[in-house]
């Protein structure tokens, strides 16, 4: 009854309401939980369309910093975790939008073994789908997507010695960075709330990255640290466009 009452609340207020001015940096991880066609993103995407426009991530945060978004309707994209199906189904659909996304990739994940996948899947993401290949990000990296840094192993940022966060933070960014052969200036904090990160790796985070993101609080965006810390909101590609739309509508604000 629970779900249900939640569900019609989303419909109702999202039928009802519209996407509020400013930018909207969306933070998603796949598709769906199944294996599902990428003209369902599609779909969402072009509904999105008619109701604001989208803009490339680097040119989201640099608005952001310069503040010029008030009056604008503005989208801009982020996925977490390096799913294959960022390379086959979303990319792809992004393209087909002229917009790019930020891309936060484990390269743990992707370099590991059969037993490393099984516990990645299985203990820490808690979804069966395979990684990015290292020649898969590199073409998306050539297209003009941007491939930021989700620590080496997923892992939480809270209590760690300065030698766990040089390895899951500083080694992570330069195998990225071998692997694309340019800088990794993106970094997003694994499970988002700000609970999930403590000063100390912050610190790290700041010190080695232009911007670093979070997902706090669905209903306020905001940024902090000369607006290099900055906030997205989760949603997913099979989302109805009414839930989106609610989420959307709520005010936010940068400072």
């Amino acid at each position: 009854m629970k779900n249900l009452i939640k569900k019609i609340v989303l419909t109702v207020g999202g039928n009802l309401g519209s996407i509020s001015n400013g930018i909207h940096i969306l933070n998603s991880h796949y598709i769906g939980k199944n294996d599902l066609p990428k003209e369902i993103f599609h779909d969402l995407l072009f509904k999105l369309s008619k109701q604001a426009d989208f803009i490339c991530i680097e040119d989201a945060v640099n608005t952001i910093k310069e503040k010029t978004h008030q009056n604008q309707k503005l989208i801009a994209f982020t996925f977490d975790d390096g799913f294959e199906e960022c390379y086959t189904k979303i990319a792809p659909v992004l393209s087909d939008f002229n917009t790019n996304a930020a891309f936060f990739i484990n390269p743990g994940f992707i370099d590991g073994n059969e037993n490393y996948y099984q516990n990645f899947t299985k203990n820490i993401v808690h979804i069966n789908k395979p990684p990015m290949t290292w020649e898969m990000i590199q073409e998306l990296h050539q297209k003009g997507f941007v491939i930021g840094n989700h620590t080496m192993d997923h892992v939480r940022l809270v209590g760690l010695k300065n030698d766990e966060l040089d390895y899951q933070i500083i080694a992570a960014k330069k195998r990225i960075e071998e692997k694309i052969s340019t800088d990794c200036n993106f970094f997003a904090w694994t499970y988002g709330r700000n609970s999930d990160i403590d000063q100390t790796a912050l610190k790290y985070c700041l010190a080695n990255h232009q911007f670093v993101f979070g997902g706090d609080n669905y209903t306020h965006y905001y940024s902090f640290k000369n607006d290099r810390v900055i906030n997205r909101r989760h949603v997913e590609g099979n989302w109805p466009i009414s839930h989106i739309k609610y989420f959307l509508s709520k005010k936010k604000v940068y400072s």
